[in-house]
């Protein structure tokens, strides 16, 4: 036994002793527990000689320490993230502090998106299929995620990546909870969802004015982010329309086509990336969604040479070539350990994209292909743990 010796200062007056007291040859004085309640006493004991066992006193202090907080993994800062929004458009437009939360959160999705793209990409193309009530909320983060990534590959300003992540979170704020209520309806829209559906834009827009949002960048782009350059468009039919809007509307369409419905499948990453590359006439946005997706992006499940299936981790240095967990046997049969492949090497080729299984896919949590450690201790730091993630052109 170590021990300490005591003074006056670490022996509180009626008080409960949180360890035993001893004298000098570890002799019992005083149990734990005891209360010296006169200053005779006290000074009666100091003069004596009071110790402490030294490991006794540590395991009380440690007790008595604040414990850290609890650390988060980092898919659970996305799914955190819809939550934080859903809150923030549901106490629109009298959300006490609205301007600095919702700053805060898309500083957060910018700074989650730059610690590891390719687990936000693959968040966001394998969004929870049994959530559609809250596809209003999920879907404005997941286009938020495109446009930074986008924004970012297209080398704009980071005062404008802010406005135009801004932006998407706050484009559906009139209309979240019907996005959530038309995505698990299993019939058509109805005409009174199709007016609502028509005026969002200037009503979201009004909302976010009336919560104090003052910014006309910001506030034109959640106005015009449905019009178009050839005055298809709606709800005014403007041809000119800012460069924030047009992102906006570029990846909130993307989002939407491989985003799941009730009454539809979703539409398979390529098919929406080559349409959305048709519409666009080859331009500089689309461009930019393929390159920082690839042809392949994480999340998508693949066909492999080897007659596997698997799952795309991580892009490649080639857009054809991820890296890729197999997640069945040659015989389509799942597997219970995840491999590996290098769909660079010819044996694991990537042959193109398998039908999505529900039942498959279900059994493929982002923990089994990256892991248990993507901890995000009190916020995301992306000057540790950083991955890039970004491809060639190819």
């Amino acid at each position: 036994m170590q021990l300490l010796k005591l003074v006056e200062s670490e022996i509180q007056m009626d008080a409960p002793l949180p360890w035993n007291v001893r004298n000098h040859d570890c002799t019992l004085l005083l149990a734990r527990g005891h209360v010296i309640s006169s200053e005779t006493q006290m000074q009666a004991l100091l003069e004596r000689g009071m110790y402490v066992d030294l490991e006794e006193k540590r395991a009380v202090e440690a007790l008595a320490s604040p414990k850290p907080a609890p650390t988060k993994s980092i898919y659970v800062h996305w799914t955190d993230a819809i939550d934080t929004l859903e809150s923030l458009l549901h106490n629109l437009p009298d959300a006490p502090d609205f301007l600095a939360k919702i700053d805060a959160l898309a500083q957060e999705l910018i700074t989650l998106a730059e610690l590891d793209a390719d687990i936000a990409i693959f968040m966001a193309v394998r969004q929870d299929q049994a959530r559609h009530l809250r596809y209003g909320f999920s879907h404005s983060v997941y286009t938020a995620l495109l446009t930074i990534l986008m924004a970012q590959r297209m080398e704009w300003t980071t005062a404008n990546i802010r406005l135009v992540t801004l932006a998407a979170l706050t484009m559906n704020a009139s209309i979240a909870d019907l996005q959530g209520q038309m995505a698990s309806q299993d019939y058509p829209m109805l005409d009174r969802q199709r007016v609502q559906l028509r005026a969002h834009p200037f009503d979201s827009a009004a909302l976010l004015a009336q919560a104090g949002i003052t910014d006309t960048q910001w506030l034109n782009a959640v106005r015009q982010h449905h019009e178009q350059a050839n005055g298809k468009g709606y709800p005014t039919g403007t041809t000119q329309i800012s460069e924030l809007a047009q992102m906006l509307r570029m990846a909130d369409v993307f989002m939407a086509r491989i985003s799941p419905r009730v009454i539809r499948p979703p539409m398979s990453v390529q098919d929406a990336a080559r349409q959305m590359f048709r519409d666009d006439k080859g331009g500089a946005m689309s461009s930019a969604i393929i390159k920082v997706l690839g042809i392949y992006p994480p999340g998508n499940l693949v066909k492999l040479a080897s007659g596997e299936l698997g799952v795309v981790m991580r892009r490649g240095a080639e857009a054809r070539t991820p890296l890729v967990a197999a997640v069945t046997d040659a015989q389509g049969r799942s597997v219970t350990t995840t491999l590996h492949r290098n769909t660079a090497e010819p044996a694991f080729a990537i042959t193109g994209p398998a039908t999505n299984d529900k039942n498959l896919l279900a059994r493929v949590p982002p923990e089994r292909l990256y892991g248990y450690a993507q901890r995000v201790p009190s916020g995301p730091d992306p000057s540790t743990h950083r991955r890039d993630g970004s491809t060639h052109d190819g």
